[in-house]
């Protein structure tokens, strides 16, 4: 095994393995943070001594001051990471009640709310999913239609990643995907290999037939040389397309990632009463962006990793020869072969897998269709049949989406992992017994313990107190305040700062802690200026998502570092490019679509902390 490992790292590729990878996380994660550096632990405690020390020094009406020495305090500590990130996230439970912002029984009941839940039902449908291998398949079946060229090869590992992270952790998408681009990338070397060539490096010039063509660079398959710089270029345009697909992908849907989620939840708690952003509301404005960024992702990485294949795909040159006699041609049906076989293994659909399909399908449109614009949703319907009216005469829809999957999810832990009619797993005695095979469910609580991204629970949790004490303390009132000077700027470069603001940001912090800091101060800033709120909350947590240069931004950045064609001046001199066309394409879709099909042109009366006339007005053009 490690003579094997060694040859692959000779080579220039270390393929890493779904179960090596789950392993040296969680032993990496505990050494991590069972063994904290010494520096750490006294920077830690110094913080929370400044902290403590300067807050209860503060005058008692000086509430703002004591707000913002907890919230800098927690900023400091999950921006260099002295802790883990949830163990940071519980300093607002510690300090609020000490300083006298909060009561703890107030700031506890924050850590776990309706987002939670959401977020916890979700957690649980994704790793249904990955337990039964359902991903893996989806993943296979597209690189298979996709896979005939580097252009196509890029497109189709893009938008396997893209989709399945809609639905699945960011993470956990491309902790899958990577092995499968990785057992590509050895197919496709090898391959050259056979063929006494690297065809991704031959160019022969344009000469009359007979004559000598330029002499070029053979790859033979002695090992000697195994890659050459072309290949080894597409290579990591090739690994850089998953984890940017995760990051794309996980904007399109509410429970795509975790920053959609703090939105909604710091919005209904800032703003008790008022409509937020649903499920179907969210896909209906963020999906088309998701869109034009994963198509200009994959144009972008085409052009500077695979330019002459994207060229030809795009003129229509690269045509498929049924003669067998063009060598690209042969090349890229072995690729094509090899996947169709990695995809056989798998066999045809098994019970989970099925049951699976109809309960993500059911979810999603159980989710879509549950209240609707101009006719009743199916949530709508069960509360005129129940009756139920709010304080103002109004119809009072009481399912919501977290309903939704939490019930679904609880079916998981009921249906069993293969059909109970039929086979081995019929209810019957064993060995003569009276007691009954243990049928193995969709999902079960080892899987649950094991799998569940907890950290992310409590970081939201952090926010949404951090929320709180912002507003109760005047915090958020005070900032706003000083951002009043910016009344008559065009409200579309408020957007472009915010938005490449916090795309910086979260290069270095967590995109979640990142949106949970940054949410209640745009809240105010938006009423400084008065802006519709979700104008700039939209902007920011969309941001959020748009992290490409660094290693350390994003749990996809981090895994396709371990790969060895990536290098960190990789990461950044592509990711600098696509963070700046994500950052214009975002922007462009808050002003534009965005901002219409919100509504969001009047700043509402109930956005002014003032409650005054000056309220209610119309907001004029972003643009």
């Amino acid at each position: 095994m490690s003579g094997k490992y060694e040859e692959l790292e000779d080579k220039g590729l270390v393929r890493i393995e779904e179960e090596n990878r789950g392993a040296s996380s969680k032993n990496d994660a505990e050494t991590q943070y069972t063994t904290l550096p010494q520096w750490k632990t006294v920077f830690t405690l110094f913080v929370l001594f400044v902290t403590t020390v300067v807050s209860m020094n503060l005058p008692m009406e000086a509430e703002e001051g004591r707000a913002a020495c907890v919230i800098l305090a927690t900023a400091f500590l999950w921006m260099t990471e002295a802790m883990p990130l949830m163990i940071t996230a519980l300093i607002p439970a510690i300090m609020f009640p000490l300083v006298g912002i909060m009561d703890t029984k107030e700031v506890c009941a924050k850590y776990f709310n309706y987002v939670s839940m959401l977020m916890m039902g979700t957690f649980l449908v994704a790793e249904s999913v990955e337990a039964c291998g359902l991903h893996r398949r989806i993943a296979l079946k597209i690189l298979s239609l996709l896979g005939r060229g580097e252009a196509m090869l890029m497109l189709g590992a893009s938008l396997c990643t893209w989709i399945l992270s809609m639905f699945m952790s960011n993470t956990a998408t491309t902790a899958m995907m990577l092995p499968i681009v990785g057992s590509i990338v050895q197919s496709l070397r090898e391959i050259n290999e056979t063929m006494g060539e690297n065809l991704l490096t031959v160019k022969f010039d344009s000469v009359a037939e007979g004559k000598d063509s330029t002499k070029v660079d053979i790859v033979r398959a002695d090992g000697s040389r195994p890659d050459t710089k072309q290949f080894k270029w597409f290579c990591k345009g090739l690994l850089l397309s998953v984890p940017y697909g995760a990051s794309i992908g996980g904007i399109a849907t509410l429970t795509g990632t975790p920053p959609n989620l703090v939105l909604k939840s710091i919005f209904e708690a800032t703003f008790p009463g008022q409509k937020s952003v649903d499920y179907q509301t969210w896909f209906t404005v963020a999906f088309p962006l998701s869109l034009i960024l994963i198509i200009a992702g994959w144009t972008f990485l085409c052009l500077v990793y695979a330019r002459s294949s994207y060229w030809n795909l795009i003129t229509g040159k690269f045509i498929w020869d049924k003669s067998g006699k063009n060598k690209e041609v042969q090349k890229w049906r072995h690729v094509n072969k090899t996947i169709r076989k990695e995809y056989r293994k798998l066999g045809g659909l098994r019970f989970p897998e099925v049951i699976l399909i109809l309960m993500v399908v059911l979810l999603i449109l159980l989710w879509l269709l549950r209240v609707l614009e101009g006719a009743d949703g199916w949530a709508e319907v069960h509360a005129k049949a129940i009756g139920t009216i709010d304080d103002k005469g109004k119809l009072k829809v009481y399912l919501k989406d977290a309903w939704v999957v939490i019930t679904l999810a609880l079916f998981l832990f009921v249906i069993p992992a293969e059909n109970p009619f039929r086979g081995s797993c019929k209810l019957k005695p064993t060995g003569g017994t009276e007691k009954f095979t243990r049928i193995k469910r969709l999902l079960d609580l080892d899987t649950v313990l094991k799998k569940t991204p907890w950290d992310v629970l409590f970081i939201l949790g952090g926010g949404y107190a951090i929320a709180a004490g912002c507003k109760d303390s005047g915090l958020s009132a005070w900032i706003g305040e000083q951002f009043s000077f910016l009344h008559n700027s065009p409200h579309v470069v408020i957007a472009l700062v915010v938005s490449s603001f916090v795309a910086i940001l979260t290069e270095f912090a967590s995109n979640t802690a990142s949106t949970t800091l940054l949410l209640p101060v745009l809240v105010s800033l938006s009423q400084a200026i008065k802006v519709h709120p979700l104008y700039l909350m939209m902007t920011g947590t969309l941001s959020a998502s748009l992290a490409f240069c660094l290693p350390s931004a994003t749990g996809p950045n981090a895994l396709v570092f371990a790969f060895k064609e990536i290098k960190v001046i990789d990461m950044i001199r592509t990711g600098l490019a696509m963070n700046a066309i994500s950052v214009l394409i975002t922007v462009a879709a808050t002003s534009t679509w965005v901002y219409r099909m919100l509504d969001l042109t009047e700043y509402p009366c109930w956005a002014d902390p003032n409650d005054n006339i000056t309220c209610n007005f119309t907001m004029s053009s972003p643009s």
